[in-house]
């Protein structure tokens, strides 16, 4: 028979067990922070308690805007700027494309039915440019014109026109779940094709392979300085970088990485999903 001394520890044994399995089960995990910032990086959680944060823009004066995609019309649009957090707008059914140009945010709801929206920043007015299915990835073409990507195993890129137009043309089909995207002024659009690990490149009929053998990359884009920096959305994601056509891992160990901006500093902020928080990044030799 085991003596007290064994008992206790096999029951304190458990208990951390149990713990473990509870811990798991909500999805938390077993560190407070299992983030690796690969040699020359170096990053700091600037805000917390961000549930649903997914996409960034940066505004002119530094700001922050981001989507936080809640379902059934729980979903907002924030303002961060100096710590604070300020609701733009609210309403949305699983916001998640976000892009500023002027005064206009346009947003879309990565719902079935999902709007592709334009909201006026000053009059606070919005309205509907398109309904698609599972809209995510945003932005705009050369000519103005919107391109918007269809989260779905057929999924689509399509042009969308800001002049309030009904009809939306496609640019290319046949996808397997398209994501985030981003449009180069010479009109070719960069995309990533989560469901099989790859970052494609589209332009005039013709579809080239820019990464592949990812682990569900979600959100793309080109950095000021013309690199390709790209997010895994899995629970243990990386922040990469495309550069000089050499691929390099930023981050490690991240739990659903998802949007990206540029400070005009050189800083990169990035939406961790997972834990519902939002990074500055920067370079070992950034000040």
């Amino acid at each position: 028979m085991p003596g007290k001394r064994d008992l206790c520890m096999r029951f304190f044994c458990g208990l951390a067990a149990v713990v473990m399995v509870v811990a798991a089960a909500a999805g938390e995990p077993s560190a407070p922070d299992q983030v690796v910032a690969e040699a020359g990086w170096k990053y700091r959680v600037v805000t917390r308690n961000l549930p649903g944060i997914d996409n960034l823009v940066m505004a002119l004066d530094g700001s922050l805007y981001a989507t936080q995609e809640l379902p059934n019309g729980a979903g907002k649009v924030i303002r961060l700027r100096r710590g604070g957090v300020t609701v733009v707008a609210t309403g949305f059914s699983r916001p998640d494309g976000l892009l500023l140009r002027g005064k206009f945010l346009y947003i879309t709801e990565e719902v079935p039915e999902g709007r592709v929206l334009e909201f006026d920043l000053q009059s606070k007015k919005q309205r509907v440019l398109a309904t698609l299915h599972n809209p995510e990835g945003i932005d705009t073409l050369p000519d103005g014109d919107l391109v918007v990507s269809e989260d779905s195993i057929n999924g689509r890129l399509l042009r969308v026109r800001r002049n309030g137009a009904k009809a939306v043309e496609v640019i290319l089909g046949g996808l397997n779940r398209p994501e985030g995207l981003v449009a180069k002024p010479d009109g070719a659009v960069i995309f990533a094709e989560t469901a099989t690990g790859r970052v494609l490149s589209y332009k005039s009929g013709e579809v080239n392979v820019v990464v592949d053998d990812l682990d569900e990359p979600d959100q793309v884009e080109i950095a000021p300085d013309g690199s390709l920096w790209i997010t895994e959305d899995t629970r243990d994601g990386r922040l990469l970088r495309l550069k000089d056509g050499a691929l390099e891992t930023v981050l490690s160990g991240l739990r659903s990485p998802q949007g990206m901006a540029f400070g005009s500093d050189g800083s990169v902020w990035l939406a961790e999903r997972g834990r519902q928080r939002l990074l500055v990044i920067h370079g070992e030799d950034s000040r």
